[in-house]
């Protein structure tokens, strides 16, 4: 589109939305975002493929509506005129982490007056840019990427680009520093301070340009030292300077000015400090500090350390489910003033402790999180309490609630410096009244030591009551009391260790920490004492207890998961929240895990055990894994700093994640079983093709009242919503003609006539338009199938629909192909499956019990493809691979055991009908209660199918179910390939065998034609 086009297209827009554009979020939201499409260019919203009110499963439980989403471009969040977008920030990065895979490269909030534009992939905390409406039309270019060519945006506030920019400028300054022999300890030292005065005087801590105009009158090196010498001195001078060249300068503390550096600075070191002040600080991220620290290091300082650069959607991974989810479930769980205000006063003595801080990054992100969800909670409280000056006390949470650790004291000043600006930009974008400086001194929360070992008469070794072991004069290190513990430890792989940090420390460490195998990476140690170091997690205190720490590869794998993860997993913890394997988004090239914990109180507390984890730890569990960018996906083309990765990740909801992070056996060397597929008894439904075939109950008895022979083909038509959301009823009827011939078909004249009429042109223009394209007689089979038999269905299933006939119950079982948890329904012989629904042609209690019991379910789970969120049920991999109970010598279970499951399956059936009478939303709704805490009727009867299940295969519950499962398939497939029997789906011989009647098994419970 030409650049005159666009701007009055735009014009257009912006003359249209002060027309009739009110504001209102729900009432012209869609018109509105559609119409932004069209200014755009685009066709509109529908048009490309992108969706209004995408469902989303929200932390807390049950679902949100994300406004608009077009994958992989875009998810735009709307909101009421007038509201503060940054109110919305939390729950558009909430919805942003969960469009997976194919998540949006950009998100953008709207108010109908502004958009603010977020690149979470590099600048996770502010907006890459802000566009109010009335600028659209001559600044379009940070929503370029709506434009159909998806153009490449251009952003007005890339922190991340300002960041690097400044990081350059600093880190040159430092080097030059050191190359004239000034020691690396004071040069560090004066780049930070230079570093915060360079961040004050953007954001309103010095007067303006006072640190720029104090530069340029360095005109020599002695000015210099006694110019910037002088300003960190005033800098560290208690009150407000008074008079004098620096008048006015305010008192920082005596953190980092507690020594003020005195350099004479050479011309072209002055050139590097002069362009980094040319920088808007103001937009510079604070993980600048940690670029700093990083790029001032030596290469060896770095690689012995393992210190890394960690993006903000890196360290996203770890406090969302360590910190963010539990408060957000927490505070909205809290209904009373009363909860409320205790939960604040929980919040007010919350701490978190980073043992490798490095710079603070992760304490950070987590300081500006814990301030957002203060406000969330006291925004809550004044809704329920209906008090107005509860933004009045925005305070509680502080800088000093946070604890780090870390060997190198350089990065322990960076720290503090982090958290202390981080008070000032919370105070600033939750408009607190407060003052910013001095800032905090937290000294005493931020230890530059060894996190794993001190001397043992450091002030950091545990007092003499704790009996800690010694081993070579030093001591196992104390840390801080936290509720949670984060963090990124050390990359050193165990076979670097002794090259990296000498033989004599290594060997200190090993003989402290006995119980870490030699062989475990170094960051295992972290893991071990991470836990150890925990609360419990309780129903009481549910927001403690939690940890989450990037590590190697190998915590996943043979010593290093023997030391860390097994340890923790056999101790109480949890994982909640993993991932398995991805690239980090440090300059270093390597493959990290996540892994995210809860650690139980495994104590027998009377008539409650917290041992159980299902008894209060309900977050449903996620393992990500890494996916396949997909193609012409934009997030590939940047190259514009480290946190840009060629990767997405996916992530898997599963009932646990195992030590390895894991959550199945690997199940990928399954056999196909003849038994399974010979004969065939598991079908798609069918598929009618064309909507014609489809008719509404009203047409469907105007259809056999005026031709009560057509009863014959019109047969009631169950879909998956009505198997699972609706009443249990089918919704529509279709013409099904079956095998019928033209004649035959005809024969039914009303009905014929409507395929005739609607069906028929349509497949015969299909066929003319594949002809046209290439050549006559050439037509695509399928569509040339379909027009010679155009009366019928596109797929009829007739074998199928042959198979359920000859059953005795007159009945067979199906369950949605996609689904999350296959539900199994009975249905009716005369009521024809959709093609959304898997259809099993069996009749029997058995079976069904079989089929809906957990065995099944982890079979499912494992073999499944995936779609989406969701799974799909493919009887190739899921069904044909699956085998059933084969009993004492592959002659089939007992009769006992038989009649158990069949009596098990009815039961969960009736439980079910019964909780159908009193939840409204279908057998879906029903089966959501499972995932919430404490007991109900439809877990004891799933319990006790289970138990029967398991009884009939012989496996016991203390193995794992998928390798039993597994190690069955292949010993089914080995009878096979020899010619010994084997016992296949359905009833077993042996019911016959033992005297039992099979049709005992058949009852006339089902899903009936209205």
């Amino acid at each position: 589109m030409p650049t005159g086009d666009r701007v009055t297209r735009l014009h257009e827009f912006v003359t249209w939305c002060s027309e009739f554009i009110t504001g209102d979020e729900k009432g012209q939201a869609q018109v509105f975002l559609d119409h932004l499409f069209r200014a755009f260019g685009q066709p509109g919203v529908l048009d490309v493929g992108a969706n209004y009110e995408e469902r989303i499963k929200k932390t807390q439980g049950g679902t949100a509506f994300a406004d608009l989403v077009w994958k992989p471009h875009v998810l735009i969040e709307m909101k009421k005129r007038g509201v503060d977008l940054a109110t919305a920030y939390q729950q558009a990065f909430d919805y942003w982490t969960r469009l997976v895979p194919g998540r949006p490269n950009y998100v953008v909030l709207c108010n109908f007056d502004e958009f603010w534009i977020y690149d979470f992939d590099v600048q996770v905390d502010t907006p890459v840019d802000k566009v109010l409406l009335t600028e659209l039309p001559d600044r379009y270019g940070p929503l370029a990427f709506l434009f159909p060519t998806h153009e490449e945006p251009t952003f007005g506030n890339n922190n991340e680009k300002v960041t690097r920019a400044a990081a350059d400028r600093l880190a040159a300054l430092f080097n030059k520093l050191v190359a004239r022999n000034i020691e690396r300890p004071t040069a560090q030292r004066f780049v930070l301070q230079c570093l915060v005065a360079l961040f004050a005087e953007d954001i309103g801590l010095l007067p303006k340009y006072g640190f720029t105009s104090l530069l340029e009158q360095c005109d020599s090196p002695a000015r210099s030292y006694d110019l910037i010498g002088g300003l960190f001195t005033a800098m560290n001078t208690p009150e407000i300077t008074a008079g004098g060249r620096f008048k006015g300068v305010d008192y920082f503390n005596g953190g980092v000015f507690a020594e003020p550096v005195f350099l004479e600075i050479e011309t072209n070191e002055l050139d590097d400090l002069k362009a980094a002040a040319k920088e808007d600080w103001s937009k510079v991220r604070p993980e600048i500090f940690g670029t700093i620290f990083v790029k001032t290091m030596s290469k060896e300082e770095r690689h012995k350390s393992g210190s890394e650069y960690t993006s903000g959607v890196d360290i996203y991974k770890i406090l969302k489910p360590t910190m963010i989810d539990p408060w957000q479930k927490a505070i909205a769980q809290a209904k009373t003033v009363g909860d409320l205000e205790q939960l604040r006063n929980r919040m007010y003595g919350f701490r978190v402790l980073d043992p490798a801080c490095g710079s603070g990054n992760f304490l950070y992100l987590a300081y500006r999180e814990l301030k957002r969800l203060e406000r969330e909670l006291l925004d809550k409280l004044q809704r329920v309490s209906k008090r107005k000056d509860t933004m009045g006390r925005l305070g509680g949470v502080t800088a000093r609630q946070f604890f780090g650790m870390d060997i190198n004291p350089f990065a322990v000043e960076l720290a503090k410096v982090t958290m202390m600006i981080a008070r000032k930009l919370a105070i600033e974008e939750l408009h607190m009244d407060e003052d910013a400086l001095p800032l905090d001194n937290l000294d005493v929360n931020f230890r530059a030591c060894d996190a794993l070992m001190v001397p043992s008469g450091s002030p950091w070794a545990p007092p003499p009551l704790a009996n800690a072991s010694e081993v070579d004069g030093h001591v196992p290190t104390l840390w801080p009391d936290a509720d949670i513990i984060i963090g990124n430890p050390p990359f050193l792989g165990a076979k670097r260790m002794k090259p990296e940090m000498g033989a004599d420390y290594v060997d200190t460490v090993r003989k402290l920490y006995p119980e870490v195998p030699g062989m475990a990476d170094f960051c295992v140690y972290w893991f071990r004492r991470a836990h150890d170091h925990l609360p419990a997690c309780t129903p009481e205190d549910p927001v403690a207890g939690r940890a989450g720490l990037v590590g190697t590869q190998n915590i996943r794998n043979n010593k290093s998961r023997e030391g860390g993860l097994d340890h923790i997993v056999a101790s109480g913890g949890v994982v909640i929240d993993a991932v398995d394997n991805q690239p980090w988004s440090g300059e270093a090239n390597v493959h990290v895990s996540i892994a995210n914990w809860v650690k139980r109180d495994t104590t027998d507390h009377g008539t409650t055990k917290y041992a159980d984890a299902d008894l209060f730890i309900t977050e449903q569990r996620k393992l990500w894994f890494k996916v396949p960018d997909p193609p012409g996906n934009k997030r590939n083309k940047r190259g514009d700093g480290p946190a840009t990765k060629q990767y997405e990740l996916d992530k898997r909801e599963t009932g646990f994640i195992n030590a390895a992070l894991s959550d199945q056996t690997d199940v990928t060397s399954a056999k196909k079983l003849n038994c399974a597929t010979e004969p065939q008894q598991v079908y798609q439904g069918i598929t009618p093709g064309h909507d014609a075939f489809l008719l509404e109950p009203v047409e469907a008895k105007v259809f056999t009242k005026a031709e009560p022979k057509s009863r014959d083909v019109i047969k009631p038509y169950l879909i998956g919503q009505d198997a699972l959301t609706g009443d249990m009823k089918p919704s529509r009827w279709i013409i099904d003609f079956a095998d019928r011939d033209v004649l035959e078909a005809q024969g039914y004249n009303k009905a014929f006539a409507r395929i005739e009429s609607l069906v028929l042109p349509v497949r015969q223009r299909n066929v003319a338009k594949d002809e046209a394209k290439f050549g006559k007689g050439k037509a695509r089979s399928h569509h040339r199938s379909f027009l010679d038999r155009w009366w019928q269905l596109a797929w009829n299933r007739t074998e199928m629909l042959a198979l359920i006939d000859t059953l005795q119950g007159k009945r067979y079982l199906a369950c949605s192909r996609v689904t999350k948890r296959p539900i199994f329904v009975f249905a009716d012989a005369e009521i024809r499956p959709g093609d959304a629904l898997q259809v099993f042609c069996f009749d029997d209690d058995y079976s069904f019990g079989l089929l809906q019991g957990s065995v099944h379910l982890a079979w499912f789970t494992a073999k499944s493809s995936k779609l989406e969120a969701r799974l799909r049920y493919t009887p190739e991999s899921v069904w044909d691979t699956f085998p059933w109970p084969q009993g004492p010598d592959f002659q089939g279970p007992t009769k006992k055991r038989i009649d158990a499951v069949a009596e098990a399956g009815r039961a969960v059936r009736a439980v079910r009908d019964e909780a159908l009478t009193k939840i409204k939303g279908g057998l879906r709704a029903v089966y959501r209660t499972l995932e919430l805490p404490g007991k109900s009727p439809l877990k004891d009867a799933h319990a006790t199918l289970d138990a029967a299940v398991l009884a009939a295969y012989g496996f016991s519950k203390k193995k794992d179910l998928l390798q039993q499962l597994l190690d069955l398939n292949h010993a089914v497939a080995e009878r096979e390939n020899n010619g010994d029997p084997v016992v296949a789906p359905g009833i077993p011989p042996s019911y016959a065998s033992a005297g039992a009647d099979p049709s005992s098994l058949i009852t006339d419970d089902c899903i009936r034609p209205t």
